[in-house]
């Protein structure tokens, strides 16, 4: 039998520095098993970074699939004072995000250039800029509730880099629409199945510790999320994007699984009995009628049978759950509450009108301008996305966010009409009923602030808009030359 000998010279020898390198990361991992008890997460975060420093497509992947899992952990404050609930799967993204640009940075393939071309990208920046202003000019200052929002905003952002720079081909694109698709069918299954047991499950008590203001299920189901509006707003992300995949897919896998999607979202959202994210689904449609249809006659009767089945529903919901779905629910506190939260948005935003009272600090600051029994102080947002902009950040941070929305709205319209492929349309019509849901139910909640999962979507979202008019789509270009140009450049 012939064999082949391979010089010693030919094998790649790992360098000494590698070598000690290792045995310090092996001595101090050893230590730490014997002294720390949070030596496990310590090894987990090496593990995760290692993975995303590779680049590795599976985790990658996997990583997207868990994104609507929520997992929250009660940690000691580093100075003292209560018990803090740390989120670990937003935790978990970040060292993804920073693993997988710090191997950028090592390669020498980062190409900030080309990340920072995009006018989403230009739009996205900005907004951070003014959130991180209103700290600077705030009267309050940085407080803890600021913290968490700005780092959050931080993990959105970064995560849209991230699928800016590594989805860079059609396949990975389908294979992270294909994630989120799957993970949506769990997420819907498992809201389902709360709803038939009528309980929370011990899966989702255990993943997210009850507090002080921890309220039953009430038939209101939250799936994997922390709260009911939460999931009714995350549905609402994926379920446009589901809807025209079902009309322009001809057939095949994809179409399959966007069937499943949308038909147990759609049952999911029902069961979070969340009236303005229903509200911003029912836009979506009337969107999708006006743009798949081709004449009037059809859209005519098509507007006609929705408008009777919402009004169908929304009789139905008062007579099933009147303590919810009625303007009268509790005893008419819902609505004193939120007018009384914005109310105190807007004394808030005329103290610093500028650049607001800091991204983040309403939460820590209401409580000193309302004193009603049932108003819990430090829990509560202003539950009006318009209103949480403009009293956090300001003029400033308001124009910011209508610009983001602007040019997202824009690039998406553009794209439906002039994308080439079904996949291309599905994810410009999906950004544009997304962003048409987050509008309408964002006039009764503020979810960037309070859902990592539902802010982490919504830029993945526009990453994907921006990575499919790079890669895919081309458009005529507005001087009628006859050249064209990708939707990245609108």
């Amino acid at each position: 039998m012939n064999t082949t000998s391979i010089p010693p010279s030919a094998i790649e020898q790992p360098s000494w520095g590698g070598v000690l390198l290792l045995g310090a990361i092996a001595a101090t991992m050893a230590a730490l098993f014997a002294v720390a008890n949070w030596s496990v997460a310590f090894f987990g975060a090496l593990v995760i970074l290692a993975f995303s420093v590779a680049e590795n497509e599976r985790f990658i992947i996997f990583i997207i699939f868990l994104l609507p899992i929520g997992w929250f952990a009660k940690i000691n404050l580093p100075l003292g004072g209560d018990a803090a609930r740390l989120d670990i799967p937003a935790t978990v993204r970040l060292l993804v995000v920073a693993g997988f640009f710090a191997g950028r940075l090592w390669r020498g393939g980062l190409q900030l250039r080309e990340l920072l071309k995009p006018n989403l990208t230009r739009a996205s920046l900005t907004l951070l800029a003014a959130a991180v202003m209103s700290l600077v000019f705030s009267p309050s200052g940085i407080m803890y509730g600021s913290l968490k929002a700005n780092v959050r905003l931080v993990s959105y952002i970064g995560f849209y880099f991230l699928i800016l720079s590594w989805a860079n081909s059609r396949e990975r694109v389908r294979k992270i629409v294909i994630a989120i698709l799957a993970s949506t069918i769990l997420v819907a299954l498992f809201g389902i199945f709360q709803e038939i047991v009528g309980d929370y499950t011990s899966l989702w008590n255990f993943m997210n510790p009850p507090e002080d203001w921890f309220l039953p299920m009430e038939g209101r189901v939250p799936s994997f999320l922390n709260y009911s509006t939460t999931l009714a707003g995350y549905l609402n992300l994926i379920l446009p994007f589901a809807l025209a995949c079902c009309i322009l897919e001809k057939s095949g896998f994809l179409k399959k699984l966007s069937a499943s999607a949308l038909g147990l979202g759609i049952l999911a959202l029902a069961c979070t009995q969340t009236r303005a994210a229903m509200l911003g689904f029912g836009c979506v449609i009337v969107l999708a009628i006006l743009y798949f249809c081709q004449s009037w006659k059809p859209r005519l009767l098509l507007l006609s049978g929705l408008a009777a089945f919402g009004v169908a529903v929304a009789v139905l919901g008062s007579v099933l759950n009147p303590d919810h779905l009625t303007l009268n629910a509790n005893g008419g506190e819902d609505v004193v509450t939120r007018l009384m939260l914005w109310t105190t948005a807007v004394r808030l935003f005329f103290t610093s009108p500028v650049f607001g009272i800091g991204y983040g600090n309403y939460v820590e600051l209401y409580g000193d301008y309302i004193s009603v029994s049932w108003i819990p102080k430090g829990i509560l947002g202003v539950h009006n996305t318009y209103l949480q902009f403009l009293s956090e950040t300001g003029v400033v941070g308001f124009a910011a966010f209508a610009f983001l929305i602007f040019r997202g709205a824009r690039q998406a319209l553009h794209q439906m009409y002039f994308s080439i492929s079904g996949l291309d349309r599905a994810i410009a019509f999906g950004t544009l009923g997304a962003i048409l849901t987050m509008l309408v139910q964002g006039f009764v909640d503020f979810l960037f602030g309070v859902s990592a999962q539902f802010g982490t979507l919504f830029w993945l979202w526009l990453a994907l808009l921006v990575v499919s008019a790079r890669t895919y789509s081309r458009f005529a270009s507005a001087d009628g030359t006859g050249s064209v140009r990708t939707g990245a450049e609108i």
